[in-house]
């Protein structure tokens, strides 16, 4: 999504000769882009945030945009509150709007094989955020724990009776709240908050 058509083709033409990326769809609003999303069951969003747009704004869509599918988010200016509200919304991640084309892909590729970016532009997680029990669901928090059970997300759906989509989706937001790149890294920091007991 980009509200200007001269972006939105330019960010077509990014990902366009990608075998691995099939375009569902280009909108100019977040209203048009959520019917794209539900009507082409989209794997992914690639969101180019306009310098207009309003972290209250913001705050409105992201969880909605969340449930159907994992976002990427291009932006020139996002102040800290915000991007911390992002990681702790579990969106797959946050590059300049400068990003190269070889950066857009490889963060679209890293999304989605459940993974986080977040460029270093946009600075940690704030140290000051609520706790790691705090930030996570109890849902996120049984998933968390068969993580560090060693399970596979088949696993995993097939122990909470979900579907292995959700997992994913859990999985991601985890990530996103933990301000980590892998299971590894938030099964860790799950057990030093005492999360997670072995």
């Amino acid at each position: 999504m980009a509200s200007s058509p001269s972006r939105r083709e330019w960010l077509a033409a990014c990902v366009r000769n990608e075998p691995e990326i099939r375009i569902a769809g280009m909108a100019a609003t977040f209203p048009f882009l959520r019917s794209l999303m539900m009507e082409n069951s989209a794997d992914l969003a690639l969101i180019d945030l306009d310098t207009s747009v309003q972290p209250a704004t913001i705050r409105e869509w992201l969880s909605e945009f969340l449930d159907l599918a994992p976002v990427v988010l291009l932006s020139s200016e996002l102040d800290p509150p915000t991007v911390n509200l992002i990681r702790r919304a579990g969106a797959g991640g946050i590059l300049q709007s400068d990003a190269s084309p070889e950066q857009i892909v490889q963060a679209i590729k890293t999304v989605a094989a459940n993974l986080i970016v977040f460029d270093s532009a946009f600075g940690p997680p704030s140290s000051d955020d609520d706790s790691v029990a705090d930030q996570l669901t109890p849902r996120e928090v049984e998933v968390l724990r068969l993580l560090a059970d060693g399970l596979a997300n088949k696993e995993i759906a097939l122990k909470l009776n979900i579907s292995e989509h959700t997992i994913k989706f859990h999985i991601r937001s985890i990530l996103g709240k933990l301000g980590a790149t892998s299971r590894t890294e938030a099964v860790t920091r799950g057990l030093r908050s005492g999360l997670i007991e072995l």
